[in-house]
């Protein structure tokens, strides 16, 4: 071991002493884990009874009939049928021509490079 490595495990011993003491009267893992296991059981037991509750049932009963109610199938149907129409498709066959335009590429590149500088903190805020 060279003199650095002596000097950095000095200057970590007593960190790692510190966390182990801490890390004994927590009572370690195993305390962890039931307290886990305990919360998780709680909270699937609140939700189970949010389901059973009155409002839930409800709920899921009006949901289900606006699902299959007149007005939902009218609506259903007059979006299937906007989908498949003339000017459905030449808007999307537009949008994807814009998209393949040099100029939008070079957006998108660009916004890219910008959003990864920001990320990776190098971004200082001017332009490149």
């Amino acid at each position: 071991m060279n003199d650095i490595e002596r000097r950095i495990q000095r200057l970590l011993n007593p960190w790692k002493t510190r966390i182990a003491q801490w890390f004994r009267r927590s009572g370690g893992t195993a305390d962890l884990r039931h307290e886990a296991t305990a919360r998780a059981q709680r909270a699937a037991t609140a939700v189970k009874d949010l389901r059973d509750s009155d409002a839930a049932k409800r709920a899921q009963t009006a949901l289900q009939e606006l699902r299959e109610s007149e007005a939902a199938k009218r609506a259903g149907t007059a979006l299937n049928d906007l989908r498949d129409s003339d000017a459905a498709k030449r808007a999307a066959s537009a949008l994807a021509d814009l998209r393949q335009r040099d100029a939008v590429r070079k957006a998108e590149e660009s916004a890219k490079r910008a959003l990864h500088d920001l990320r990776s903190g190098r971004g200082n805020g001017s332009a490149s």
